[in-house]
């Protein structure tokens, strides 16, 4: 178990961890203080967050997010719910049907897909993992404070397919106070991931984070400018959060809300695609706050 988990939490000791992870991982000392590069801005804004910590914790949960898009009129970027569970007696009790994809509610980056037989999805060993799920406390593990106190559960959803009858790309739209500026998409996840970015008018970006860009352009994806618009909506009145759609051929759905992707250390190739970023970002930033009061979302 990670050391972080034993320290001391709360605002000094969170930051004081998150920049000494990102000097460990970046090879620079970051100052969110003084922010230039893309990962000083996402530490700035755990120093500093900029917009409703409480609907970012909100928004944050994989259950709470489908009740907050019903509130606001959001409905169809709702990925259908078949059931959210508080421990494992619920999930093996459940009678399950089709392709299924399980993730913790409270957590990030973890999911069990599987196909159900005869009512029964999961196997002992899939029930061991969901043990720990129900365990992991994701704010100690990488204090950003918007998981502070979420309700620890596991939501199991259908899996969606795409066009082609495969597991649906994944966009990525970064924004800076309600702007998209970049937007991430990964490419063979399961066999040999690469990753693009590429700007609002969607040109390729001469760089990467964490995996090895692609560099052969996709063509523009045809719901590309609903979900510009859709990102603009969703992102109103944060300094910054990642807005994360899967694109398929009943329309756009919301996948997460992100407030600090790679708890902001995430390495850029080549490493000075991180200022160029952070210039995008401050950019975006300031489109943004010239727009600002052109949509009201509830809380």
């Amino acid at each position: 178990m990670k050391l972080q988990n034993f320290l001391p939490t709360g605002h000094f000791w969170d930051n004081a961890l998150s920049i000494l992870n990102a000097r460990k991982r970046l090879g620079y000392f970051p100052n969110p203080r003084n922010p230039r590069s893309f990962n000083e801005h996402i530490l700035a804004q755990k120093w500093a967050f900029k917009g409703d910590l409480s609907l970012a914790s909100r928004v944050t949960d994989k259950a709470e997010v489908k009740n907050w898009l019903a509130e606001i009129g959001m409905e169809h970027l709702i990925v259908p719910t078949l059931g959210v569970f508080e421990n494992t007696w619920e999930i093996d009790a459940f009678h399950f049907a089709g392709e299924l994809i399980a993730k913790s509610t409270h957590g990030s980056g973890k999911a069990v897909i599987r196909t159900a037989q005869n009512g029964r999805a999961f196997s002992m060993e899939d029930m061991e993992v969901f043990r720990t799920w129900f365990t992991e406390d994701y704010y100690k593990r990488s204090r950003e404070p918007n998981y502070k106190g979420l309700r620890k559960r596991i939501i199991v959803e259908p899996v969606l397919r795409d066009e082609t009858g495969g597991l649906p790309k994944d966009y990525k739209f970064f924004c800076a106070d309600g702007e998209p500026f970049v937007i991430q998409v990964d490419h063979g996840r399961h066999t040999r991931h690469t990753r693009q970015l590429y700007d609002a008018n969607w040109k390729l970006l001469p760089y990467s984070t964490i995996y090895e860009r692609d560099p052969a352009p996709m063509p523009r994806p045809a719901l590309l400018d609903e979900a510009l618009a859709t990102a603009r909506q969703l992102s109103k009145g944060f300094g910054f959060v990642r807005v994360d759609f899967y694109f398929i051929p009943s329309g756009l759905k919301l996948g997460e809300m992100t407030f600090f992707p790679e708890n902001g250390a995430g390495r850029f190739c080549p490493a000075e695609g991180d200022l160029q970023m952070g210039q995008q970002f401050v950019k975006a930033s300031q489109t943004g706050d010239m727009h600002t009061g052109s949509f009201e979302l509830r809380a």
